[in-house]
C-alpha cells in the first residue's frame, strides 16, 4: 500500500500537507516569510492573517532535508502514537497542541520566525515516553534520550528552543488530561 494513503493515519495525511505546503514554500520563499509563526501579524491586528498563519507555519519547511527528517519521524512514531489514543483523539491532539505552541511562540518568541513539524514530533515523543514509562516499557528510556536530544537541539543556529520545548510540554498536558481515557 502506498505509504501516504491519507486514510491510513492521520500522520500520514499531515506528511502530505507538509509536502505539499513545504513545495510551495520552496517554490515561493515570500510564503515562509509571511507565515512562518511570529507576532507579525497579531501587532498589525490583522487575524484572519494570524489564523493563516498559525495553520502553515508547521508546514513549512526551510530545506529538503528538514521536510524529508521530519516526515520521516511522522511516518515512523505518528502511526504508534495514534494507535494508542485512536485516530480523532490524535487529530485532537494535533490541532489543540498547533494552538498551545502558537500563543507560546507568540508570547515568549515573537521576533523569530519560526516553522515545520518537527514541534509536533516533540510532542508525539513527550506523549510516547509518559505512555511507555509509566506502563514501565524497557523503550521508555530510549525515548527520553530521544526526547532530550531533540530538545537540547536548539544550541544549533536556527532550531527554535520554544517550538520543541513547549510541544513537548504539550505531549505532556494531553497524556495527562487523557490517560485514563484509552480509546
Amino acid at each position: 500500500m502506498f505509504p501516504f494513503y491519507p486514510k491510513k493515519s492521520f500522520s500520514h495525511l499531515l506528511i502530505v500537507f507538509c509536502i505539499i505546503i513545504a513545495s510551495a514554500g520552496f517554490l515561493m520563499p515570500t510564503l515562509v516569510n509571511s507565515f512562518g509563526m511570529n507576532r507579525y501579524y497579531l501587532m498589525l491586528w490583522d487575524y484572519g492573517s494570524l489564523g493563516i498563519q498559525i495553520l502553515l507555519f508547521q508546514f513549512l519547511h526551510g530545506s529538503i532535508l528538514h521536510l524529508f527528517m521530519n516526515s520521516y519521524f511522522l511516518y515512523s512514531a505518528g502511526p504508534e502514537v495514534e494507535a494508542r489514543m485512536s485516530r480523532d483523539r490524535f487529530t485532537w491532539f494535533f490541532v489543540t497542541s498547533t494552538i498551545f505552541v502558537a500563543i507560546a511562540l507568540l508570547i515568549f518568541q515573537p521576533l523569530t520566525n519560526t516553522i515545520g513539524i518537527s514541534g509536533f514530533c516533540m510532542a508525539l515523543l513527550s506523549y510516547l515516553w509518559i505512555d511507555l514509562y509509566t506502563t514501565r516499557h524497557p523503550m521508555a528510556s530510549q525515548i527520553l534520550v530521544m526526547l532530550a536530544i531533540n530538545i537540547g537541539i536548539w544550541l544549533v543556529p536556527g532550531i527554535s528552543l520554544v517550538g520543541h520545548l513547549f510541544w513537548a510540554i504539550w505531549g505532556l498536558i494531553w497524556w495527562a488530561i487523557f490517560r485514563d481515557w484509552r480509546k
